[in-house]
């Protein structure tokens, strides 16, 4: 299949990248490299610098494409919560530009990659797929937006899609600010070696 990826050079969209690329699927990436890093994609993903709001620049990246998984997005809860209208533009206006761009060359299949974070606050754990959504920061409110985007627009075009809600992923190869030091087992008051 041919799929493209955008925030393909982000934690979680280089390792899908590489994945798809090493599986023999055709891979597309899109990145406008705010916080991705190109050197973390296989040689096989053909990755172009460009932001999920430039029309034309979708155009040519969707050609003949089967899927795409949408990954690009501003993700900081902190810096959200400054720049609230920064982020509306990124996640939200950059979701919609998309649909549109997917609706323009035909594609019919998106996932995109929401947030835990629309639940917030909840009463009740564990937390279950049916409960409603509590946004408690602008990034999560644009994460929800765009999931509606999403499916409204999906339904309304015929084209099919998965919103996946992700909570605190990590992994191997993630690049971590040093605010957010990984430390070892709860006994432990030391960094732990691969932290370091």
């Amino acid at each position: 299949m041919n799929f493209l990826i955008t925030g393909a050079a982000g934690f979680l969209g280089s390792a899908l990248a590489n994945r798809l690329a090493r599986e023999g699927h055709q891979v597309r990436g899109l990145d406008n490299l705010s916080t991705g890093d190109p050197q973390s994609l296989a040689q096989d993903v053909h990755f172009t610098r460009g932001d999920v709001n430039d029309r034309p620049k979708l155009w040519t990246l969707l050609q003949e494409v089967d899927c795409i998984y949408h990954l690009a997005a501003r993700v900081s809860v902190q810096e959200s919560v400054l720049y609230p209208s920064d982020y509306n533009i990124a996640n939200v206006g950059g979701t919609v530009s998309l649909m549109e761009a997917m609706r323009d060359v035909g594609v019919r299949r998106v996932v995109l990659v929401s947030s835990g974070a629309i639940y917030g606050d909840q009463q009740e754990q564990p937390l279950r797929e049916d409960m409603i959504p509590n946004p408690r920061s602008p990034y999560a409110v644009s994460k929800l937006a765009a999931e509606y985007y999403v499916r409204t627009i999906g339904s309304l075009w015929g084209i099919e899609t998965v919103s996946l809600r992700v909570f605190n992923a990590y992994g191997p190869g993630q690049h971590l600010p040093p605010s957010h030091r990984r430390w070892c087992p709860i006994f432990s008051s030391r960094p732990c070696a691969a932290a370091r």
